[in-house]
């Protein structure tokens, strides 16, 4: 089971409806989009050439990449299309909303590069 540190990000009314917004956090870039019943928030590259999917749109529960159209699933970050890259995803993080405030789920445990775990206590640009 993965413990997460819940940080406060911004107002629902600072995303605007079926549009995405960046911000990092913890390290990581972090996407969150706006799907009018709710707020998902993945990492924020495609999993193809690095294009900035809070900059991608949004139909249904799923991004298209503003670089190459390659379309990710929101809710667990799979690629849905090209179906030859359906084995790649990106990161997903838990969201949820407390007195109109969007509040993102990171993970207390980082991987580093070798291997090991480190405590992640970083939240740099997250704003509350």
């Amino acid at each position: 089971m993965t413990d997460y540190r819940w940080v406060r990000i911004t107002s629902c009314d600072n995303i605007p409806l079926r549009e995405g917004r960046a911000v990092q956090l913890a390290g990581r870039e972090i996407a969150i989009f706006n799907l009018g019943d709710r707020f998902l928030a993945t990492d924020n590259r495609c999993p193809h050439q690095n294009g900035p999917l809070c900059d991608g749109i949004i139909t249904g529960s799923s991004v298209v990449c503003p670089l190459h159209a390659w379309k990710i699933n929101l809710a667990d970050g799979c690629v849905t299309r090209p179906a030859s890259a359906q084995e790649r995803s990106v990161e997903t993080y838990p969201v949820r909303v407390e007195d109109g405030v969007i509040v993102v789920g990171v993970p207390t445990l980082v991987a580093r590069p070798d291997g090991a775990a480190t405590l992640d206590s970083a939240t740099e640009g997250a704003a509350a």
